[in-house]
């Protein structure tokens, strides 16, 4: 097994204080659900809470990785409970921990690989799949995709880590009044890719409704892209956001005047062949 630690498994009496003591090494997870709490709580007290082969779990380093809620339950109900322990679980592990529960992608980035903004980086990272796969953006949700994927992506391409903090940089509250955060840093991998200072400067403009000449695009699509964020029928596709982005940016690349944005009909959506395409 090199130098990775054996596993093992004990059946531990878990006092409310030896709970609250392991809480205080919890990695990165999820919000404690209230909610959930009490009502393990509320079992523990009625006697009802049963080993059922669920553990405990601390990876290699000691830190807790799995169990938040039962632990935090019997410092809730003040009582102690028998409970199976694990020990030196891998932390990448709680990948597999978590099929068929209720935790999302985000909750198991963050968990097994500690990133940083791990939402809008999982959602950038499953558009740029979607993108190379399919070669658009669908107004439908794309296949789903598994955080392992979503890591073995970014450890080949390192540079996405920083995608979503570009909103950031252009000045987050301008940004998400016309788009998500994460639909600008996909767009930012995107155009960067035809030219990564044209990119920067157009998102530029765009954000801050800068005109490089007479009916330049980017201010006519700020003001359009914001009608639509406030529209209030609810969250406009992303493939609409997206598409009429990439459209202008043809647009503005050959300095094209724009007066009206087009908008595709809700019978006549965009589809793989005549969804804009970044040139």
């Amino acid at each position: 097994m090199g130098d990775q630690a054996e596993q093992y498994a004990e059946v531990i009496e878990v006092s409310p204080s030896m709970a609250k003591a392991w809480l205080k090494k919890m990695a990165p997870n999820r919000s404690i659900s209230r909610k959930r709490v009490k009502h393990l709580a509320n079992l523990m007290k009625m006697e009802r809470f049963k080993l059922n082969g669920e553990t405990i779990k601390f990876d290699e380093e000691g830190w807790l990785i799995d169990g938040q809620h039962r632990l935090a339950a019997i410092v809730f109900a003040d009582i102690p409970v028998v409970m199976y322990v694990a020990h030196n679980v891998p932390r990448s592990a709680i990948v597999s921990i978590d099929m068929g529960r209720s935790r999302s992608l985000t909750d198991q980035l963050r968990v097994a690989y500690n990133y940083r903004n791990p939402g809008d980086l999982g959602t950038i990272v499953r558009m740029i799949l979607e993108w190379n796969e399919t070669g658009w953006i669908s107004q439908k949700s794309f296949r789903q995709v598994d955080p392992d994927e979503v890591h073995d992506y970014i450890r080949s391409n390192p540079d996405v880590i920083e995608l979503p903090r570009v909103a950031t940089g252009l000045g987050g509250d301008l940004v998400t009044a016309i788009m998500k955060r994460n639909q600008c840093g996909f767009l930012m991998w995107l155009l960067s890719r035809v030219d990564a200072d044209d990119a920067k400067r157009f998102m530029n403009n765009l954000v801050n409704s800068v005109a490089d000449y007479e009916n330049d695009p980017c201010v006519l699509l700020r003001k359009h892209l914001l009608k639509l964020r406030n529209d209030r029928y609810g969250d406009v596709k992303r493939n609409i956001v997206l598409g009429l982005t990439i459209q202008n940016w043809n647009k503005w690349r050959d300095r094209q005047p724009v007066k009206l944005i087009r908008v595709p009909r809700s019978g006549q959506p965009w589809d793989v062949s005549s969804f804009p395409k970044p040139i």
